[in-house]
């Protein structure tokens, strides 16, 4: 589509203000008026009131009624300067004047040379060098000036009868004088004071008025007399009915929006109270209409559907109009996007977030109400500065999933145009959550995701927790189970205790909660354990079903509990050396099952096979961090779970010797390498001053 553009009207049939009739009857006003001495008349109205759209529909009613009145243009922003102006005025008019037709092109020669009369000093042809020039300046200006004033009354007088011949008056068009600058607005109303009385022609002056009567009250005069004193007629544009601004602001609106595609992030709940709370109060003239439906349409198509339209075109009208509110509200994000922490320690002191919206309240000046209103319909989270109303951290879930900008990570990507990388992991995962029910489509669309992003997208799931399909649990466990052993461990901040592992199995966790019952629960996990292609990611959901302390949930009976675990010992057992190394959490699969053995026994059953033996002895290797009082630095300490490796080789001695044939086997691996030097201290009875890791 075309954008609307932040342009005038041009012809009745554009009308859609209904604003023709008053311009015919400022026309036919025109044709009454009696010229014979000429005649201002003032279209007046602020800023983007429609002034120019009224003065085109007036020209089309000039020229196509009877009598028609001949329109002359004349822009003043070209020029400055109250000679320069002076000049080409009359250069202007009379080169406009050729081009019609009859008397008028006879009346160009007269205003042509009446101009050159007036044209200033700097266009007298002075000749030889700058020195002669400056030398016989006085004479020469002194002589140029004395036949100026000779000639200047009587080619006026020839002026104004080669006017007062015409049959109709001429209509000299003068627009946007408000935008000048204060000394250009006053030399142009020095240039009608000065031409205002010629007969048959009409000045018809647009401007608002405020601004005129501002500027030539600066020049020391009572501005609003000396407008009463030029303009014979005044005229008003027509205030707008505020039901038809809202019918045009709707259509300007559904036009620019029309081909962006289909919007589905849209609370039609929320929408009529952002719209007459933050919006629209905003919106005054057709201007303004144009000027917001441009914005929001390219607001709309860089973000792409990632952010609630809603929240976008609330925030497009402060942006638009309320340009300082919107840079206090960068400002205040925190304040914004920040929920009230119930915790143990009682409520955190927010003072300075309370400061930042008191700003952002401050700036928005005589339009504090509207602030007011974005605080309440887009941030709620900034209520509790300014109202009794407090919003939990369980509500960031529900404003991330309707991508409400109440979320800083939503606000970010509005502001900044870029997607974070945990808002790029969200709208991966809502893709996913789509694909549920469909193993393989999830399947092949996690594993497109690039390896140091996935984990993200997995946790990112749990959002959707409310909404998981008893009919998708099979399915969506059976996939993340089996990635599970492709998930790279991420180096993680000081004293974070989430692992990959644990990541994974909170989703899986939620996922198994929407089961009606233990028997349902019973199910699923004995139609899922058969898919999964690792006896640790097998082990994890037995884990997570069963009854043991700090580990399991217990979803199932105990029973059947112990029956899954009976099971998944007799598949270890029989597990070759082999398949026993390449499981991805052989060391915790091992440790695991180990639980589960009589006293005195093992589930390790080969004890010399080289590569098991380095899967178990790497998979023992774990970091301490620790931190000093009074001191930021995170010191970084590799220890082995050595008494949990004793456990898995049944005794010192088993694992010594198989410490001893990694040695003579020694390989190039960096952390094979540091759990053997480790391995050599423990041996020696060292064991670290924090315990038994």
């Amino acid at each position: 589509m075309v954008v609307p553009g932040d342009n005038p009207i041009k012809k009745y049939d554009d009308d859609t203000l209904g604003r023709s009739s008053s311009a015919h009857n400022l026309a036919a006003e025109l044709r009454e008026l009696d010229v014979s001495e000429g005649a201002v008349v003032a279209v007046m109205g602020p800023w983007g009131s429609g002034k120019t759209s009224l003065l085109n529909l007036v020209r089309e009613d000039l020229a196509s009624n009877q009598p028609e009145l001949p329109v002359i243009d004349f822009n003043p922003w070209m020029f400055s300067g109250a000679e320069q102006l002076i000049e080409v005025f009359f250069v202007e008019l009379a080169a406009q004047l050729r081009i019609k037709k009859g008397r008028l092109a006879k009346v160009a020669e007269e205003v042509e040379a009446y101009g050159n009369l007036l044209s200033p000093l700097s266009f007298i042809p002075f000749v030889g060098s700058w020195i002669d020039r400056f030398r016989n300046a006085g004479s020469v200006v002194k002589k140029f000036q004395e036949r100026k004033r000779e000639s200047v009354t009587a080619r006026r007088v020839t002026l104004a009868s080669k006017l007062a011949e015409l049959e109709q008056p001429i209509v000299v068009v003068i627009d946007d004088i408000d935008r000048l600058n204060t000394n250009e607005i006053r030399d142009i109303f020095k240039l009608v004071r000065l031409t205002a009385s010629f007969p048959n022609v009409i000045y018809l002056l647009a401007f608002d008025r405020v601004r005129v009567e501002q500027a030539l009250t600066d020049s020391g005069v009572d501005g609003r007399s000396y407008l009463e004193k030029i303009v014979q007629l005044s005229v008003n544009v027509p205030a707008v009915q505020r039901l038809v601004l809202l019918t045009q602001f709707s259509r300007a609106l559904d036009a620019a929006l029309v081909d962006i595609g289909d919007i589905k992030l849209f609370d039609q709940a929320r929408w009529p109270d952002v719209l007459a709370e933050i919006i629209f109060p905003l919106v005054n003239s057709m201007r303004d209409v144009r000027r917001y439906s441009v914005s929001a349409r390219g607001t709309v198509r860089v973000l792409q559907g990632q952010v609630e339209l809603v929240d976008l075109l609330g925030l497009e009208a402060i942006r638009v109009f309320m340009p300082d509110t919107f840079n206090a509200a960068i400002a205040a994000q925190a304040a914004l996007t920040t929920t009230v922490d119930f915790g143990y320690g009682g409520r955190r002191d927010d003072s300075h977030l309370k400061r930042q919206v008191n700003e952002l309240l401050k700036a928005a000046g005589e339009q504090e109400a509207v602030a007011r209103a974005m605080i309440s319909r887009l941030f709620p989270a900034g209520l509790h500065h300014i109202e009794n109303n407090n919003y939990g951290p369980d509500w960031l879930k529900t404003w991330i999933k309707a991508r409400r900008v109440a979320h800083p990570e939503v606000l970010s990507l509005y502001l900044e145009r870029l997607a974070t990388p945990k808002l790029k992991a969200l709208t991966d995962a809502e893709h996913a959550f789509g694909l549920l029910g469909d193993e393989r489509a999830l399947d092949s669309f996690l594993r497109s995701i690039d390896l140091d992003r996935l984990e993200d997208v997995i946790a990112a799931l749990e959002i959707y927790d409310k909404d998981f399909s008893p009919n998708s649990v099979s399915s969506a466990l059976v996939v993340l189970l089996n990635l599970l052993p492709d998930l790279p461990e991420r180096r993680r901040d000081a004293f974070v205790l989430i692992d990959t592992r644990m990541v994974v199995s909170r989703v899986n966790l939620r996922l198994l909660r929407v089961l009606p019952d233990a028997e349902a629960v019973e199910g699923v996990v004995r139609e899922v354990l058969p898919r999964i292609r690792s006896l640790s990611s097998g082990l994890e959901l037995i884990h997570l079903v069963g009854h043991e302390e700090h580990v399991g949930h217990k979803l199932v009976s105990e029973e059947v509990a112990k029956e899954m675990q009976a099971e998944m010992q007799r598949q270890v057992h029989a597990s070759t050396a082999e398949k026993l190394a390449k499981d991805s959490d052989v060391f915790g699969l091992l440790v695991g099952v180990q639980r589960w053995e009589p006293e005195g026994q093992t589930t390790l059953r080969v004890f010399d096979d080289t590569a098991l033996n380095e899967r178990l002895l790497v998979g023992a290797l774990t970091e301490v961090r620790s931190q000093a009082a009074n001191s930021r630095t995170v010191v970084r300490q590799a220890r082995l779970y050595w008494d949990t490796l004793m456990m898995i080789y049944g005794n010192e001695e088993r694992l010594r010797i198989a410490i001893s044939l990694l040695h003579k086997k020694r390989r190039k691996d960096s952390k094979l390498v540091e759990a053997l030097e480790l391995a050599d201290k423990y041996l020696t009875g060292w064991r670290p001053n924090l315990g038994d890791d």
